[in-house]
């Protein structure tokens, strides 16, 4: 790791810590002055997180995300700019979903700050990685990816919410947005999410084909990314052609975070990843 990118992350999820408790304090208290504060702190981390990205890249001579470890950065970063460039457009008062959202940047953040330090080393790029592809690939990946997460945070929120409309949690139902609100913010997520996951499974397998001519192979990763893929696609098909109700949908938004983070950190732990293609997104 370069001199500033360790120094500069860690502030960043300072930053972003501090955001999480602003939004909780503007969620508990109505306080908009506290909303603007912990917005104002979220901006600041994705500034350093920024320039903590750009260093890695600078030292690399390369785009970082090649290993677990910048895929990890480039997702906490694209969750935390997803998040407010939508609470900047959002008519509606969302940050409680931000507190989740920083919460995930957060968690994803100390997921890589706590891998073996050769693992967070700026590598060389395989031969299989030497392609333009990549950058496209993975652009996608983590904005498809964050856009669901951002998703996610929306349908909890929805959840309370809906909760605090059905028991009558008037102090709640002040500080929320009403739940259909919340509903429609959901599916502007996925329907914006959905091209990049289609793109995912797409360019993936023309990178495939170009590197080891075959598009689809069952590899771990693959099969998870398309699980991914049809989780939210069951989604909107749910919501547009099933008829499903609004708390129906949103839990499957749910069972997506789950799918995304499975797909991002739990298939590297598959024995089986260990001879997979994909293995060296793990840094092995």
């Amino acid at each position: 790791m370069t001199r500033m990118e360790e120094p500069l992350l860690q502030i960043a999820m300072l930053c972003y810590m501090a955001g999480v408790v602003g939004y909780a304090i503007r969620l508990a208290q109505n306080s908009t002055r506290t909303g603007w504060v912990a917005s104002a702190c979220a901006a600041l981390g994705l500034v350093l997180h920024t320039a903590s990205i750009v260093s890695r890249g600078i030292s690399a001579g390369h785009a970082p995300v090649v290993s677990m470890y910048e895929y990890l950065v480039a997702f906490a970063w694209m969750v935390v700019l997803a998040y407010l460039v939508f609470e900047r457009r959002s008519p509606a008062p969302v940050q409680g979903a931000g507190a989740l959202a920083l919460l995930v940047a957060v968690g994803l953040l100390g997921y890589a700050s706590n891998l073996p330090s050769h693992l967070k080393q700026p590598e060389a790029l395989m031969p299989v990685l030497k392609s333009n592809w990549l950058v496209f690939h993975v652009s996608v990946a983590v904005v498809g990816y964050a856009a669901a997460t951002l998703a996610t945070a929306l349908a909890a929120l929805y959840f309370l919410s809906a909760h605090a409309q059905r028991r009558q949690v008037r102090w709640l139902l002040a500080r929320l947005p009403a739940a259909p609100v919340l509903d429609q913010a959901v599916y502007r997520c996925v329907r914006f999410a959905f091209p990049f996951l289609t793109l995912v499974n797409v360019t993936g397998a023309v990178w495939a084909f170009n590197a080891w001519g075959r598009y689809w192979g069952w590899d771990p990763k693959e099969t998870w990314s398309l699980i991914t893929w049809i989780t939210f696609t069951f989604y909107l098909h749910a919501r547009l052609r099933a008829g499903w109700r609004a708390p129906q949908v949103n839990a499957v938004v749910l069972v997506g975070l789950a799918t995304i983070m499975f797909t991002f950190l739990g298939v590297n732990q598959l024995a089986s990843f260990s001879d997979s293609l994909h293995s060296y997104a793990a840094g092995n």
